[in-house]
């Protein structure tokens, strides 16, 4: 499972319309894997719609979302003028692989306590 965030561009002056998100879920089709998708409206500097993909590969998910996200913009009852800005997973891997990664040795002089972990010692 992929989370891909499509980022939407509508013209200057307007707005994402209501229901985008159901709308694009409507518009799937059930080899595209999506599972759930979410508007973040106050996204910034676009709005962004959240897909949760099923999918063998990154590439597949982010194909998958492109593609839907292409076809229900399309759709005659979407507002003219909306684009896809850019369809790409987010980048959370590195601050999840940090919190995975072995804690560090304790800097020299820091209570045995903390048990390896680097926190700021209390003022003593």
């Amino acid at each position: 499972m992929y989370l891909v965030h499509a980022h939407l561009a509508p013209p200057p002056g307007t707005g994402i319309p209501q229901g985008i998100a159901a709308r694009v879920h409507a518009a799937r089709k059930p080899e595209e894997g999506i599972q759930h998708v979410t508007l973040h409206s106050g996204a910034r500097p676009h709005p962004v719609l959240g897909l949760f993909v099923s999918a063998p590969s990154l590439a597949a998910a982010e194909y998958a979302a492109r593609a839907v996200c292409l076809r229900a913009l399309a759709d005659d009852e979407v507002p003219p003028g909306i684009g896809l800005a850019r369809c790409e997973a987010p980048l959370l891997t590195p601050y999840y692989e940090l919190l995975l990664a072995p804690p560090a040795p304790a800097p020299a002089g820091v209570d045995a306590i903390c048990k390896g972990r680097f926190v700021q010692p209390p003022d003593c």
